[in-house]
């Protein structure tokens, strides 16, 4: 140290010449001291070396711009100051090696794992791009060649840790799930298959863009900034989202929907249109001509969407579902009034069914108790048998029922509602035949008795074993609750269970009024009959909640019927005007059938047809053909019958609709089964 310091404040220009090579006499003899070891090596004539790069060093050491010593695991300049040593993979392209593919493994029994390939469907975004691909060969045609998926004997364990490694990630651990043995359903239903990427449950045969944003809560953070949009989607958020939440626990179109919508300018249409006719019948200063511009824009743009082979399916059945709401508030409102007809048609192209979860789901039990409280009312047959829902019934398997949650158990009232209305159906067939004497055949009284005892089975199934939150809080009859109706006070504290109860009883009523056996006069069906009827009025008279309207007077019409004291039908009349006032709805129509009913004096003379009852979503769209004679005894003209699918001679948006690029997957199941 001393002697550096001693040449730095002491300088001498000889030592300039110091780098030529100078003869070891001269450098011993020189007083200047060496410079460095390179000086030394270099007056000793010795060749220099270049120092080596260091090339597969960790990239800490390359973004301080040191050396790294290579050491595997961590460096030691990495050691020293305590950081992270992080490592890259080197690719030069010149070192390459393969190895043999993996050996299929046989799928084990029970299990869910599916092999996606995405390249047709991508392929056929191109013009003839599909076309090059051969015909998709089934799962079996390995098995039926003979070739064994793997040979022990060949295989090392090297292999086996490969093989094992490459297909770990396609197991999914909670799908080896057996069926019940006494389920309806098997788990190899080609429309509900396990998927890996979340989202892809809702259109199993293809992929969607927006359902994969729904899983992932993909939610935009812009805001409109237009008023009347703005004012049109909050009347949606808190009035009509609400009424299609009846019966979802996870509140897709008050909650989740609007969230996505701005982001989605198809959906955000729809809802805005929504609202805007919301607005328009509600508000009479609400300016009619901007609801009808909304509507016509919502409209083309999904009949544009429709017309798109490569248009996302999910998200078209939304926005059908949409805007039949918003259609059948009034009728004749759009210039494509369709959309009820269409969404049940789309959904049947996606696939959507009871086993179907979120969204779908939520969408398939508006269609369908959209479609059973309209057969109930008109006396039509279902568009859709309920036996092809994939409903799991067995209320008595424990496990099966905690499984579920709330939506099994709506399904399954559902379910029994339309299994009760297909055996009115029969016995509305016998009695169009004048069958007078008791049948033992495959349609007789016998066997349609014993689907009534099954069926009224299922009711008491269903009520003993509904989860608590299904069950009433509350339970008092007239004379103990303070309020004057003439109703039972029943409490429920969420809108899904009211709705529930509503269809519980309302299924109770038909019952008693379809006996093959016995008479709805008889003493004991009288007094079910009179005391559901109560319920449901009591249900909906002592209820708060605004997102039941349309579902509660549909089925407060059905329990009125029933009513026979005069106060009792006062207050049903009431109650009927209350909810009108809520949907939007003139509620004329329904009071004058109920009076011809009780036979009031004052009724009009005239009689009502099934047609004027289209005032709110729960009865069928007002732009389907109703024949003239539908209102006669055991009528079966269900206008989904003919257009509730697009495989139908009279499908829905005629002239706009074209099958999606995944249509050819579907073509291979037929929607015969689907139909009754």
């Amino acid at each position: 140290m001393n002697l550096r310091k001693s040449v730095r404040s002491q300088p001498d220009p000889t030592q300039v010449d110091t780098r030529t090579s100078t003869p070891k006499s001269q450098s011993s003899g020189s007083q200047t001291p060496p410079r460095s070891r390179a000086g030394r090596k270099k007056g000793t004539g010795i060749s220099h070396t270049k120092a080596r790069r260091s090339r597969t060093g960790c990239f800490t050491c390359r973004q301080r711009h040191l050396k790294c010593d290579e050491a595997v695991g961590k460096c030691m300049n990495c050691r020293k100051s305590d950081r992270v040593c992080r490592r890259g993979v080197r690719l030069n392209f010149i070192d390459i090696q393969t190895v043999a593919p993996p050996h299929l493994i046989a799928r084990p029994d029970g299990s869910k794992v599916t092999f996606r390939d995405d390249s047709r469907l991508i392929a056929s975004l191109y013009v003839g791009g599909f076309e090059i691909y051969p015909p998709v060969q089934p799962e079996s045609s390995i098995e039926e060649t003979g070739q064994p998926y793997h040979d022990l004997d060949v295989i090392g364990p090297e292999d086996l840790t490969n093989i094992f490694q490459s297909v770990a990630h396609s197991f999914d651990p909670l799908g080896f799930d057996v069926p019940h043995p006494t389920a309806d359903f098997v788990e190899t239903d080609p429309w509900h298959q396990s998927h890996l990427v979340p989202g892809d449950e809702l259109l199993p045969h293809g992929t969607s863009n927006f359902a994969r944003k729904l899983a992932d809560r993909q939610e935009s953070h812009q805001s409109l900034t237009d008023p009347d949009s703005v004012s049109c989607l909050r009347a949606f958020v808190e009035e009509i989202g609400p009424r299609m939440d009846a019966m979802d626990e996870m509140n897709h179109f008050s909650q989740v929907l609007p969230a996505l919508a701005v982001a989605e300018p198809l959906l955000l249409k729809a809802l805005v249109a929504s609202g805007a006719k919301y607005r328009s019948l509600n508000n009479t200063s609400w300016p009619v001509e901007l609801a009808t511009t909304f509507s016509q824009e919502a409209t083309e743009a999904l009949s544009g969407a429709i017309h798109d082979p490569s248009r996302d399916s999910v998200l078209c059945a939304t926005v059908a579902m949409v805007l039949g709401f918003s259609a059948s508030m009034s009728p004749h409102s759009m210039r494509w009034e369709d959309h009820l007809a269409g969404s049940r048609a789309l959904i049947r192209e996606c696939g959507w069914t009871a086993k179907t979860p979120g969204l779908g789901g939520a969408c398939f039990r508006i269609s369908i108790s959209a479609e059973i409280l309209s057969c109930v009312r008109h006396n039509w047959a279902l568009s859709w048998n309920p036996d092809t829902w994939g409903v799991d019934i067995d209320m008595e398997n424990a496990q099966s029922n905690m499984s579920g949650g709330h939506d099994l158990w709506h399904h399954r009232i559902l379910y029994i509602c339309a299994k009760v209305l297909m055996l009115r159906t029969s016995l509305r067939q016998n009695q169009n035949q004048n069958l007078g004497e008791e049948v033992t055949g495959e349609n007789g009284l016998t066997d349609l008795f014993q689907e009534w005892v099954l069926y009224s089975r299922w009711c008491d199934q269903w009520e003993k074993s509904v989860p608590r939150a299904l069950v009433p809080l509350g339970y008092l009859q007239p004379w103990q609750a303070k309020s004057k109706s003439v109703f039972p006070e029943v409490w429920l504290t969420t809108r899904s269970a009211i709705v529930a109860r509503l269809i519980y009883h309302v299924t109770r009523i038909m019952l008693a009024k379809n006996n093959p056996l016995q008479s709805a006069f008889d003493d004991e069906l009288h007094k079910h009959q009179q005391a559901h009827a109560y319920d449901v009025c009591g249900l909906v008279a002592h209820t708060k909640d605004r997102g039941i309207a349309d579902i509660a007077i549909h089925c407060l019409v059905i329990a009125a019927e029933c009513l026979e004291a005069p106060e009792a039908q006062h207050e049903a009349l009431n109650i009927i005007d209350r909810m009108s006032k809520i949907t939007g709805s003139s509620s004329d129509s329904i009071k004058d059938d109920l009076k011809q009913i009780w036979s009031w004096v004052d009724a009009h003379p005239h009689t009502v047809v099934p047609s004027q009852m289209h005032d709110n979503f729960y009865a069928l769209d007002p732009a389907l053909t109703i024949p003239e004679t539908s209102n006669s005894p055991g009528n079966m003209n269900n206008p989904l019958l003919g257009t509730g699918d697009f495989s139908m001679e009279n499908h829905p948006y005629q002239g706009l609709y074209v099958p999606p690029h995944h249509h050819h997957a579907l073509n291979q199941y037929s929607y015969g089964p689907y139909l009754i």
